[in-house]
C-alpha cells in the first residue's frame, strides 16, 4: 500500500499529463454481490472509451494502455475491506492507494489525476489513546485504524506500615504512630503513589503528544477528570474524554468508543479552526474565504492550509480539484470537512477557506468584505 505522500509526488509529476483515475468501492458482505464492482468498473471504462470518439488515435491508444495497466493494478480476489484508488499516467507511471473507506466505483480520463475523492474518505483515525485509573496508565497510538502501545506506566505503590513481629498485619493494624492508624498510612501512601502516577503520565504525554495530534482519554471517571484538569492547556484543548473506555477494555472492545470520540474531537477542532480563520481573514488578513479569494491565493502560492467541503466541490468540481492539487503541490495542508464545521462561514466562504502565508492585501488583492 502506498501513502498519501506518494500521491502528492504523483500529482507533482503528472498534473499536466493525461491520467486515468479509478475509484473502487469496498465490497459488500454478501458473497453474491462481491463481483459487482468489477462489472461497474468495466461499464465505467466503456463509457470513458466511448467519450473518446472524437479524440485522436494516439490518445485512444494511450487510453487503452492505461486501461490495461489499471486492470493489472487490481487485486486478484473480489473482496476488499476498504476502497481502492488507482492512477495510471499516460507516460506509464502507476499508483495504487488503499483507502479506509470506499468511494463509489468511478473512472475519469482527464489531464492530471482526480484526487478529491481520496481526501473525502481519507483516514483521519490518528490520535493518542490514553487509559488511566489509580493503579496504572496506558498510552497507545492510533494510526490507520490500528492501536499500538507506546508505554504503560504502573503505580509504584509499596505499602509499608512499619516493623511488626508475626504475620502480615491486617488493614487497620496500629503501626505505632500516635494519632495515626495503619489504615491512614496505607491511604496516604496510595494517594501519594497515585499522585506520582498522574505526574509521570502527564510528563510523558508532553513528550509523545508532539505536534497537534488529538488525545482520547479513557478510564475511571474520577481519574480522567483529574488528569484532564491537571493537563497543560495546550494538551487539554485537543483532548476528549471517551465513555466506555475502561482500563480493562480490549482493543477490539474499545474500537467503537474510540472511533466515536475521535469523530467528535475532529469535528470540534475543525470547527474551532474555521472560526479562527474567519477572525484572521477580517483582522490580519492571513486567511482567504470563498472560491474567489482562495483561487487568488493559489495563484500567488500563498496557501499554507486549505479546508473544503462537499458544498464547494458540488458547486465547482473541476475548479476545486485544481485548487486542491495546486495547494498540495505548494506544500499546503489540505483537508476535507463536513458541512457542520464550515457552518459559521456558509454565507461568506461557500464551503472553502484557507490559511495564508502572507496577506493577499500585500499582493494587491482586495480584503474580505
Amino acid at each position: 500500500m502506498e501513502s498519501f505522500s506518494d500521491l502528492v509526488r504523483f500529482i507533482r509529476a503528472h498534473r499536466e499529463e493525461l491520467t486515468l483515475s479509478a475509484y473502487i468501492e469496498s465490497t459488500p458482505s454478501d458473497p453474491a454481490d462481491r463481483r459487482n464492482w468489477r462489472v461497474v468498473l468495466r461499464q465505467q471504462l466503456n463509457q470513458a472509451r466511448e467519450a473518446l470518439g472524437d479524440a485522436s488515435q494516439a490518445e485512444r491508444d494511450v487510453f487503452e494502455t492505461c486501461a490495461e495497466n489499471l486492470m493489472n493494478l487490481l487485486p486478484s480476489g473480489d473482496a476488499m475491506a476498504g476502497g481502492l484508488a488507482c492512477f495510471c499516467a499516460a507516460g506509464g507511471d502507476l499508483l495504487r492507494l488503499s483507502l479506509a473507506r470506499g468511494n463509489e466505483t468511478s473512472v475519469t480520463w482527464q489531464v492530471g489525476p482526480r484526487i478529491v475523492p481520496v481526501l473525502r474518505v481519507a483516514d483521519r483515525e490518528r490520535a493518542l489513546v490514553v487509559q488511566v485509573d489509580r493503579e496504572s496508565a496506558r498510552i497507545a497510538r492510533l494510526e490507520h485504524g490500528e492501536l499500538s502501545e507506546v508505554e504503560r506506566i504502573e503505580s509504584d505503590l509499596n505499602i509499608d506500615v512499619g516493623p511488626r513481629m508475626g504475620d502480615v498485619p491486617r488493614h487497620g493494624f496500629h503501626g505505632g504512630t500516635r494519632g495515626s492508624t495503619a489504615t491512614d498510612d496505607i491511604q496516604r501512601q496510595r494517594r501519594e503513589a497515585t499522585d506520582r502516577l498522574y505526574s509521570a503520565l502527564l510528563k510523558r504525554l508532553t513528550t509523545v503528544a508532539a505536534g497537534d495530534i488529538g488525545i482520547i482519554l479513557g478510564g475511571a471517571p474520577e481519574t480522567t477528570a483529574r488528569v484532564l484538569h491537571e493537563m497543560p492547556a495546550t494538551l487539554a484543548a485537543r483532548t476528549i474524554v471517551a465513555s466506555g473506555l475502561p482500563m480493562t477494555a480490549s482493543d477490539a472492545e474499545a474500537r467503537a468508543s474510540i472511533r466515536a470520540a475521535l469523530g467528535e474531537l475532529n469535528q470540534r477542532r475543525q470547527h474551532e479552526r474555521v472560526l479562527e480563520l474567519r477572525e484572521q481573514a477580517h483582522s490580519k488578513g492571513h486567511a482567504a474565504l470563498g472560491y474567489n479569494q482562495v483561487s487568488r491565493a493559489v495563484e500567488l502560492h500563498a496557501i499554507s492550509e486549505l479546508i473544503f467541503s462537499d458544498e464547494a466541490w458540488r458547486r465547482r468540481p473541476a475548479e476545486v480539484e485544481q485548487l486542491v492539487q495546486r495547494a498540495l503541490c505548494d506544500g499546503a495542508e489540505v483537508a476535507h470537512t463536513d458541512e457542520a464545521s464550515l457552518e459559521p462561514l456558509n454565507d461568506s466562504a461557500g464551503g472553502i477557506v484557507a490559511a495564508l502565508r502572507f496577506p493577499l492585501a500585500a499582493a494587491g488583492a482586495a480584503p474580505p468584505a
